[in-house]
């Protein structure tokens, strides 16, 4: 959690507005209202109607079920307090302990909710796992409170009030990624799954639950983006979504047309798209959280709204899920709405190049050239290109920005997918202070990243041709392509701060995970949002470490 707030007197308390304070000398103030009486009632226990649930915690590992004790977390064991010790007389009565992802249910334990949940929380140690490059303890919320949330969306419930587990952003991204589905285009009287409300209970750290929800909202508006069917998100209809969902923020959003590429000679980025009847759009984001003359963090999105492969031609299946091939852009897009959500004081551009890859007559064959706006030349090579070339030029039209740090997210190469399936994204980046801020970011949210070499091998393979300056994949096409393709846009940045993430191997949940339901996945927004958060609100290990580099420079 990095979200830092101002103290606040009772006086001034019942001020706060509903939209963030921007004070460039001061961290920001929240945007709910802190007046828990004014907000609704909430309270540090809750309350309840009729149809709610309540979701609490069990810890379970060997050392308990040896000893046959039963360890329940803080607010399970007040719960269990204030009703006579009735719930772990339940809990003893039906049998063994929920492990990590079971539950244990009780209706009417009492009056003030129809049901109550005890979810397995696994050990009560756990926490980060070097063998598994996240922070266990975290994840296992996020898993127990997608458990018991699914299940009383099943049920229909009114209300579900879920306890913090003594980390609330964790358990509020659990319920509201959980809860969460595409049902959009469905008649209304067909939505037939209902969105229950969901409230903190047991815990009063609403600065936590409410980064928890802002987080998940973000993601499922990435998912949202990435479900909606290609015929209804064309670029235009992208630009227009965007526009519309940050028009009410601080988010200056510029749209560039196609008259716009040409001026620029953005020659690669047209030859991506250009046979496709849609036109192509660079969108650009930008959002000054600090002073304007601070340089920014650049994120890229690769905005492929659907990837047929152009005249090489992907199989149906490999097309199944290519109207999510825009993943890049969906989650750069629902970072910057957490951003003004959260109002974090960093500056942050985001750039997206928007397109179709189809197989018209007048798309871009195997073996042409083009020229990109840096002047150098690229081969275009006998296979589907999967919006490199609309990258290339994108990341020349970034160094002119200064940035401090390029993130590029794009669904890149099947080779990634092989390797990992579903549960990493792979990382490029020569830049370690970097990788270590984003892997960090990753171990945080559970999306885990995967560092892959950016060897000389490889860039001298796409450079080593006689008929252009590079090309989009060595002479050997069959052997390396994530690592080529990550060698040929590293060409095209001036300094060594940029990181490519390939995202094409968790564009798709396969419903294994137990608060993602099957659809696209909206990964990894949870990821960037705090790795920007990071970035506004570095730990004190990092600023030390800042101090003493300047020291040595000087």
């Amino acid at each position: 959690m990095f979200l830092k707030l101002r103290k606040l007197s009772s006086a001034s308390v019942k001020s706060v507005s509903v939209n963030f304070i921007r004070n460039y000398n001061e961290c920001p103030v929240n945007s709910w209202n802190a007046d828990i009486e004014a907000a609704g009632g909430f309270s540090c226990t809750g309350s309840a109607n009729d149809g709610s649930a309540l979701i609490l915690g069990a810890f379970t590992d060997d050392n308990y079920a040896l000893s046959q004790t039963i360890c329940l977390t803080k607010a399970a064991a007040l719960f269990n307090h204030n009703i006579n010790g009735k719930l772990v007389e339940m809990l003893k009565a039906s049998g063994p302990l929920p492990n990590l992802g079971e539950m244990r249910v009780f209706p009417k334990l009492e009056p003030m909710f129809s049901v109550v949940a005890v979810v397995g929380l696994g050990d009560n140690n756990a926490g980060y796992e070097k063998k598994e490059q996240r922070d266990e303890s975290k994840e296992n919320i996020r898993k127990a409170v997608g458990v018991a949330c699914r299940y009383f969306q099943g049920i229909e419930v009114n209300k579900i009030f879920v306890e913090g587990f003594e980390d609330p952003e964790s358990a509020a991204e659990g319920a509201f990624l959980a809860l969460w589905e595409y049902q959009s285009l469905r008649a209304p009287d067909r939505r037939n799954v209902k969105i229950p409300d969901v409230v903190m209970y047991g815990d009063c750290d609403w600065k936590k639950w409410r980064i928890g929800l802002e987080k998940a909202e973000a993601q499922n508006f990435a998912r949202k983006l990435m479900e909606t069917p290609a015929n209804l998100m064309t670029p235009r209809a992208f630009a227009q979504s965007v526009v519309q969902a940050l028009c009410k923020t601080s988010v200056n959003v510029t749209l560039r047309g196609e008259t716009w590429l040409k001026e620029h000679n953005m020659n690669a980025f047209l030859a991506n798209t250009k046979g496709s009847p849609q036109p192509p759009f660079l969108l650009e984001m930008t959002y000054n959280g600090c002073d304007p003359a601070i340089p920014p963090i650049i994120l890229i999105g690769k905005g492929i709204t659907f990837n047929s492969g152009g005249l090489c031609l992907k199989t149906c299946e490999e097309m199944k899920n290519m109207r999510g091939d825009m993943q890049g852009a969906a989650v750069v897009v629902a970072t910057f709405k957490a951003l003004a959500n959260l109002g974090l004081p960093i500056n942050v551009r985001g750039l997206i190049p928007l397109g179709e890859n189809m197989p018209g007559g007048t798309a871009a064959r195997p073996r042409d050239i083009v020229k990109s706006t840096s002047g150098k030349s690229i081969l275009i090579s006998p296979r589907d290109f999967n919006g490199n070339l609309m990258l290339a030029d994108t990341l020349c039209y970034a160094q002119q920005f200064k940035p401090k740090y390029i993130v590029t997210l794009a669904s890149l190469s099947k080779e990634v997918k092989t390797g990992f399936n579903l549960t990493a994204s792979g990382i490029y980046t020569q830049n370690e202070k970097l990788w270590q801020l984003l892997k960090t970011s990753s171990i945080h949210s559970g999306d885990r990243l995967w560092k892959l070499p950016m060897w000389n091998m490889f860039e001298r393979e796409v450079k080593d041709f006689t008929s252009a300056d590079l090309s989009i994949l060595s002479k050997y096409f069959r052997r390396g392509i994530s690592a080529t393709t990550t060698a040929l846009l590293n060409q095209f940045v001036c300094k060594p701060n940029w990181a490519l993430i390939d995202t094409l191997g968790t564009m798709f949940e396969d419903g294994k995970t137990s608060y993602i339901k099957k659809g696209m996945s909206g990964r990894p927004t949870r990821t960037i949002v705090e790795f920007l958060g990071q970035m506004a609100y570095p730990p004190r290990e990092m600023l030390e470490q800042s101090g003493s580099n300047e020291e040595e420079g000087s």
